[in-house]
């Protein structure tokens, strides 16, 4: 079931009689809840005490003794939106164990201990450990009854409500969301069978019933929109919940509070429901101009594990390191003689990797964010203008002919119907950056000495992100950056591409940003960007690079999306996976999960990727099937291991069936350049080769790199299918059926208008299902897309066949 509600459910909400409590003073209006203690699940490691507050929450201290000594030690977890400055550790006793204390609800968590915000550990005292994605584990800790649970302890009818399965959290989108000044929508868990009735009670308002909106072995939540007219700004209100089970009529013990108000409703980009998105890493996109391409410049149809003469020398090998440097030449040129191929793809939204001055192909060690890198555009062009330009001073900013030519694309793509945003890079820089430059020449004296995060002045001493020296990383605090003047070089920075003439047009700028690594910056700090960014352009796009789920950060204070690696990692379990695979039946409760977590503001404008230049591509994810998404899955740490050949016919045709859901799904799909012609390769670096064309075939390995006409002709038609009807961008989602002995899924996209029906089979052997569907219009099923499928109708008795690893989508017929 979707995060919003369905039409269905809307209508019957709507018809919910409401009955308001008689007087003020009758309140609660139930007998609270009197729960029984709860303990915490199984034994706790030595390193963490749990305090209950109440039979469902505690008071959780997390406590660790460091191995080196450290500046400041953070915890970072599933429950803090991994951000290392969320709850920072103190050692008040001196006795080198650090501590920090959480409130938590019943259920399982993953956390870290972070050291100086670059070295993330796992607890040494917790044996519990699950993989983190990054070729690590976490640590994981359990709470309440919950969490060790299999199915529901409850049973309907008993007269016996459980307290430790009652949840309502009104600080996430899940549970509470303020859809208008006078409508908001409410969500409660129980046990599963444990409440026969569940209403939500407003203090002097209604009081109306609720209906399951998602039911699991364990757990059902509970959803309805409560309606309080007038609209009124800053209205207050309180509320509870009664649960009904037999003749037991309770109300929870907590009366929860809440204020409506503009600012807590959730708007994200209109546009971006209709996005199909291309990701796109400029140096190995197109080489459009050979006169800015740096020297040496690798041939663009050279085979990738063959070194070019001046590679391996000084005893390099190619993963150790001269892969990492290599240039391909691709440039601002190939990407506006790439547009009329993106056109006829399909996607309208590009995604660019860093397009600013560094001294690496993929940019990510910026020397400036002023100013555009010159081997995208006019080769030289950096120096001249960076002497004449003082960091701290926008008015001195000048446009090279690099910059201006990025402009000149951004006009030319928005004319063609193109949203184009880019890298936003604001955690760390590379060390040719003129900042740390300048630190490193004046130490304490420089302007810019408080940017970084120095550990020593004498003998200077830097973090660099992720331990990699060459990347100086910012100081923080748990306010944001400690640099007022940082923050507002990033204002100026976010305003220059966003409205390059300054004429409060942003027409001319770019559309949004992606947000590198943006946990790893204290979550104030993008409250307060975005609001900046949305004074600039009110319709521009933020999405952020969040590996797991992303709560709290779709709610309505930070991003508007995600990069979705969790619709990621369930397509590749569902589908792909062979050591742990799932069913049907995990994918779309796992699905169903996240649209009940984010608003459905963010559900419908999410990347929904399969990969990224973070990932191995999809197409060896499927050859190399027996390991979680992500994980051992770089070729130099696991060459034994991980085949990095050319996949065959089956593992294309998993491609296909994931783009398949990807164009169906709810959400923006994401596709990373190359899958359409069926790139393939292990992660970084070999996720990064030259984009492969037709016009510049043969290939020095023409046998591996060629363009896959098919899987091309089927990409495009899957996005025509996405782009054709509307319903997939914008309609809502109902599960049709989930049948795990044959493997197959359906579910249905639908407005007040159409419904399409998509039927998923990931089973290596062809399937037929029933649904129960009646006549569209009278009309009856056809095949929409799907090749080799059949369906036949009796009635509302609709007969399904789909071929092995494939789908079908149903329409009206005619």
């Amino acid at each position: 079931m979707p995060s919003m509600p369905i039409a269905a459910l809307l209508a019957a909400a709507l018809a919910v009689v409401w009955v308001p409590c008689a007087r003020a003073g009758d309140w609660p209006p139930a007998p609270p809840l009197k729960a029984e203690p709860s303990e915490p699940a199984g034994e706790l490691p030595a390193s963490i005490t749990a305090e209950p507050v109440d039979p469902r929450i505690w008071k959780v201290t997390f406590r660790f003794r460091p191995p080196r000594a450290a500046r400041r030690v953070g915890l970072a977890g599933s429950f803090n939106g991994w951000n290392p400055a969320a709850n920072p550790m103190r050692d008040d006793d001196g006795d080198g164990v650090y501590e920090a204390t959480v409130t938590l609800g019943a259920g399982d968590y993953q956390y870290k201990f972070v050291l100086d915000g670059r070295q993330w550990l796992p607890d040494p005292l917790n044996p519990r450990k699950a993989p983190d994605n990054f070729g690590g584990f976490n640590s994981v800790l359990y709470l309440g009854r919950l969490a060790s649970l299999k199915a529901t302890p409850a049973r309907l009818g008993d007269g016996r409500i459980l307290a430790d399965g009652l949840l309502h959290d009104p600080k996430l989108p899940r549970d509470f969301q303020v859809l208008a000044l006078d409508r908001v929508l409410v969500r409660y868990r129980t046990y599963t069978d444990d409440a026969e009735r569940v209403e939500v009670a407003v203090r002097g308002g209604p009081t109306v019933a609720m209906h399951p909106v998602l039911r699991g072995p364990v757990v059902t939540y509970w959803e309805t929109e409560l309606h309080l007219p007038p609209p009124r700004e800053g209205r207050r209100i309180e509320y509870t919940f009664v649960l009904s089970d037999g003749k037991t009529r309770v109300s929870d013990p907590h009366t929860y509070q809440q204020t409506l108000s503009s600012d807590r409703i959730f708007r994200t980009p209109d546009w971006a429901r209709d996005a199909i998105w291309y990701q796109i890493m400029p140096d190995r996109f197109r080489n459009g101009d050979p006169s800015n391409d740096p020297d040496p410049v690798r041939p663009w149809t050279s085979e990738w594990f063959t070194p070019s003469p001046w590679e391996g020398r000084e005893g390099q090998t190619f993963y150790r390191w001269y892969v990492f440097s290599r240039y391909y030449g691709g440039d601002i040129k190939g990407l506006e003689q790439s547009l009329p191929y993106l056109k006829k793809l399909g996607v309208n939204a590009i995604y660019l990797n860093p397009i600013f001055k560094a001294d690496s192909y993929h940019k990510y060690n910026a020397t400036s964010w002023i100013h555009v890198d010159d081997h995208f555009g006019v080769r030289g062009d950096y120096e001249q203008a960076a002497a004449k330009e003082d960091l701290l001073d926008p008015k001195t900013w000048t446009w090279t002919p690099s910059d201006r030519m990025f402009l000149e694309f951004l006009k030319k793509a928005h004319a063609a119907g193109f949203r184009v945003i880019i890298d936003g890079v604001f955690n760390h820089v590379g060390t040719n950056h003129p900042a740390f430059q300048d630190v490193l020449k004046n130490k304490q004296k420089s302007r810019f000495a408080d940017w970084f995060d120095v550990v020593s002045w004498e003998p200077f001493e830097y973090r660099g992100w992720g331990g990699f020296g060459a990347l100086p990383q910012f100081r923080k605090t748990p306010d944001g950056l400690a640099s007022k003047t940082l923050e507002k070089h990033i204002y100026d920075v976010t305003r220059r591409w966003m409205d390059p003439d300054g004429d409060g047009d942003p027409s001319d700028g770019i559309d949004g940003w992606r947000l590198d690594v943006p946990n790893e910056i204290p979550a104030p700090f993008w409250e307060r960007w975005r609001q900046y960014v949305k004074s600039i352009n009110p319709d521009a796009y933020i999405t952020g690079e969040i590996w797991d789920r992303a709560d709290l950060w779709l709610d309505g204070r930070h991003f508007d999306a995600v990069m979705n690696y969790e619709f990621a990692k369930a397509a590749f379990n569902w589908i792909m996976r062979k050591d742990e695979p799932w069913r049907a039946s995990q994918i779309d409760r796992h699905l169903a999960e996240l649209r009940l977590a984010y608003p459905a503001a963010a559900t419908y404008v999410l990347q929904n990727l399969l990969d990224s230049h973070d990932t191995d591509r999809i197409a060896s994810m499927a050859l190399n099937p027996n390991r979680p998404y992500d994980r051992g899955n770089r070729a130099q740490d696991d060459a034994p291991n991980y085949n990095n050949s050319r996949p065959g016919p089956q593992e294309y045709q998993k491609v296909r069936l994931a783009v398949l859901l990807q164009m169906t799904y709810v959400g923006a799909p994401m596709i990373y350049y190359g899958d359409e012609v069926g790139m393939f390769g292990a992660d970084d670096p070999t996720n990064r080769k030259p984009m492969l064309w037709k016009d510049l075939e043969p290939y020095e390995k023409p046998e591996e790199n060629f363009v896959d006409t098919e899987m091309l002709d089927y990409y495009r038609r899957a996005i025509a299918l996405r782009r054709q009807n509307r319903v997939l961008r914008r309609g809502e989602f109902a599960t049709l059926l989930v049948d795990d002995e044959k493997n197959v899924w359906a579910f249905k996209r639908f407005d007040g208008r159409e419904t399409l029906v998509v039927v998923l089979n990931a089973s290596g052997q062809p399937q037929s299902v029933t649904l129960r569907l009646k006549p569209p219009g009278g009309a009856g099923w056809r095949v929409l897309f799907g090749e080799g499928a059949e369906v036949r109708q009796d009635g509302e008795n609709v007969r399904v066949r789909v071929p092995a690893i494939s789908g079908v989508v149903l329409g009206a017929g005619q």
